[in-house]
Order: structure tokens, then C-alpha cells, then sequence
């Protein structure tokens, strides 16, 4: 039985001591959604290091790219050093931190945070590229961001976009894949999240945490998304 692809999992951040206890935390919100398709390694952002890894995934996080903090720099730059040889997949925090590495903008969305269930649309390009392909035209996924790619860096292609932030997901090359949306999410963890960070949803207007919280709904194709970049980007 050949062996499974390891996956290198960067852990940029993690949620609240109330959402971990009830919860569990992002390394095991990514372990489900990679295994079995891979075999999941966790590294940590100020030390990461690809060697021995097929592919790499970073996740989301509480940190903002815009502190453009040393290790975010040398974190991006990292991964571009591995897109040259593996495939590489930015999740929210990671999206951003690769949009920027690619010499793109991040910045504060002047709409506010973008919580809860939400729609989004995939391209011409999205409907093609191996991520996307075969999934309908438009994806329901889950949200929690309030930093977004305002336009797709130099030298990418647009995969999907949204009203509220107009770069959901981007390719950059044939191993370079970035959402702004969390594949690993579930209706339950957002809920949870929500509750944890009340506080910074409402910065969003006084009726979006209520909007959020009743929209939620379970998001499969989205969900699948992870295993799918394994066997379609990683394990080929």
C-alpha cells in the first residue's frame, strides 16, 4: 500500500481557550479535514521548514498580515521558497500572508468583518483549475476575516470572488493556491468563535452578529476542499 503524502500544517495562530475547550483547536480542525488523505505534520510559523514535507498548508489567525511582523516575512518568503518544488495552499491568514509574499496589497476592509455562512463565486479560471473543477458555479463557505486581498497579486489568476471581499481564492503558478474562506470550519466552530470574539464582530454593525449566527449552514463542498488540493495537488 503506497504511502500517504505528508502534509506540513503551519499553525499561525489558534482560537480562544472557550472555543479550544469545547471545540479543539486548529491543528485538529485541520488533521480532520486532511486525513486520511495525508499524513498531517504540524510546524510552527517563526521555525517552519518544508524538508520532508510533499505539500504545505498555513492556516488562519487571530495576527493581521499588516503588523508585517518579522516572522510573517520570513514566513512568506519560506513559502515561496517551497512553491518551487511542492504545493503550497494559504488559508485566510495564509491567503493574505502569500498574497503579500507574491508583492500584492492586504489591508483592513473598509465593510467591516465578514462572518458567518456566506456565497461566493468562482470564476472562469475557478471553474477550470483542478481546486474548483466540477463544483457548482457558486459555493456557500464559511467567514471570519476582516483583512482581505483587495486584488490578486502580480502574476495570479483570480478563482473566486464575493461581494464583500472580491478575492476569495487565487492560483499563482501551478503549485500556489490561496482561499479566503475556511475550508475547516463548521457552522458550530463560527458559531463558537462568534460568541468568543462578540466584541470584534460587532465592529461589523449591531445587526451582523444575529445575521451570522441564523444564516449558518453547513458548507460540504467547501469542506471538501482539503482533501481535494491533497489528491489533486499533493499526492499526483
Amino acid at each position: 500500500m503506497p504511502a500517504r503524502p505528508v502534509v506540513a500544517v503551519v499553525l499561525a495562530g489558534t482560537p480562544g481557550p472557550g472555543v479550544r475547550a469545547a471545540h479543539g483547536g486548529f491543528d485538529r480542525w485541520f488533521r480532520e479535514a486532511l486525513q486520511p488523505a495525508a499524513e498531517v505534520r504540524f510546524a510552527e510559523p517563526e521555525s517552519f521548514r518544508a524538508a520532508g514535507a510533499d505539500g504545505v498548508v498555513v492556516t488562519g489567525s487571530y495576527a493581521s498580515v499588516t503588523e508585517e511582523a518579522p516572522w510573517m516575512t520570513a514566513l512568506g518568503a519560506g513559502l515561496l521558497e517551497a512553491a518551487r518544488s511542492i504545493p503550497v495552499l494559504g488559508v485566510c491568514f495564509g491567503h493574505q500572508l502569500l498574497a503579500r509574499a507574491l508583492g500584492g496589497a492586504v489591508e483592513r476592509n473598509p465593510r467591516g468583518p465578514e462572518v458567518g455562512t456566506r456565497e461566493v463565486e468562482l470564476t472562469d479560471a475557478g471553474r477550470a483549475d483542478p481546486l474548483f473543477d466540477g463544483l457548482p458555479p457558486r459555493l456557500h463557505v464559511q467567514q471570519l476575516h476582516e483583512d482581505h486581498v483587495p486584488a490578486p497579486p502580480p502574476g495570479a489568476v483570480l478563482l473566486a470572488t464575493g461581494v464583500h471581499a472580491p478575492v476569495q481564492a487565487f492560483a499563482h503558478g501551478p503549485r500556489i493556491r490561496c482561499v479566503q474562506f475556511h475550508p475547516e470550519f463548521t457552522p458550530a466552530r463560527v458559531r463558537a468563535m462568534c460568541d468568543e470574539e462578540r466584541k470584534w464582530v460587532d465592529r461589523g454593525g449591531p445587526t451582523l452578529y444575529a445575521e451570522a449566527v441564523a444564516g449558518l449552514r453547513e458548507t460540504p463542498e467547501a469542506g471538501a476542499l482539503l482533501s481535494r488540493w491533497v489528491e489533486r495537488f499533493v499526492a499526483r
